[in-house]
């Protein structure tokens, strides 16, 4: 049994190993070397969180470097940035503005639950047990790193909820919009259309699997294992797989149909000089001696 359980506990850490180093690649090179017309930075921050998500679990008692549930409660709000730029990602690539995204308000959750966790640490760890910034100590008095470890999880479901009803109104009026294009530019739309609806689709299968095998089990009181925290992890890299391969296929679709829509433009040219200057004078003198003999 213990043979298993350490070979089991070997393939978890291989599989967050495995998971972080190719979501981290994949950030990088849409980051720095794929050219599109849309706001790649966000995919690529999105990302980036993603495989910080595998890093983490990396990380045990042995080798991390402070008390785990205080490093867990600092990386923990890192995670409130994720949903926020899916949205902000989808909300770009629908639009298609290349504008620049400066500090959006929709990161302000991130920020703040991270402030107030520094600080929740901080006086638990210095004030708290020296007696001193006693007016701020009674704020936090009722509120120890235990229970903010327990919050945490809670809020993050709530504003994940939040931006999947958001996404789905998105997606709704957007789909309204498309009547109103043209046969060429509702098709490379719809390409774009079904890529973020299947991002966002694969989002939404994870969390709930998150929810339904650590997070649920976690606030009923249940011991988790390796195994329900490396099932997230491992439907999570299929879906990275998945999306990669479909990601693939749509832009070699787009590349297609905007190397067909850059030919139409030629056809009109063809067309309007079929005949040479000398036969349009032809055509003339006969128009004049018909004209003359009337």
């Amino acid at each position: 049994m213990n043979e298993f359980n350490g070979f089991f506990a070997q393939a978890y850490w291989w599989l967050s190993l495995f998971g972080g180093l190719h979501c981290l690649a994949l950030a990088i090179y849409i980051r720095y070397f794929y050219q599109a017309e849309t706001h790649q930075n966000l995919l690529a921050s999105f990302l980036s969180l993603i495989a910080l998500y595998f890093l983490t679990g990396l990380i045990n008692r042995d080798n991390a470097p402070i008390p785990i549930h205080i490093l867990f409660n600092l990386i923990s709000p890192i995670y409130f940035l994720l949903m926020p730029l899916l949205y902000l990602y989808c909300k770009n690539s629908l639009n298609q503005t290349n504008q620049p995204i400066a500090f959006s308000k929709h990161y302000w959750p991130a920020l703040l639950t991270l402030l107030f966790a520094i600080i929740d640490i901080v006086i638990k760890l210095t004030g708290y047990q020296t007696g001193k910034w006693p007016s701020v100590v009674l704020i936090f008095s009722e509120l120890n790193i235990n229970h903010w470890s327990a919050l945490l999880p809670a809020l993050l479901s709530i504003q994940t909820c939040y931006y999947f009803i958001a996404l789905w109104m998105l997606f709704h009026r957007h789909k309204q919009k498309q009547t109103n294009m043209t046969s060429s530019q509702e098709t490379l739309g719809t390409i774009r259309f079904r890529w973020l609806i299947g991002l966002t689709l694969a989002m939404l299968l994870n969390w709930l699997i998150r929810v339904f095998v650590v997070i649920l089990p976690f606030y009923f009181g249940d011991n988790l294992s390796l195994l329900p925290n490396a099932l997230p992890r491992l439907t999570l890299l299929l879906s990275m797989y998945m999306l990669a391969v479909y990601g693939l296929k749509q832009i070699t679709r787009s590349a297609y149909l905007k190397g067909r829509m850059a030919k139409q433009p030629s056809q009109p040219h063809v067309i309007h000089n079929v005949l040479t200057p000398e036969e349009y004078e032809f055509l003339h003198q006969v128009q004049q001696d018909d004209g003359d003999q009337k």
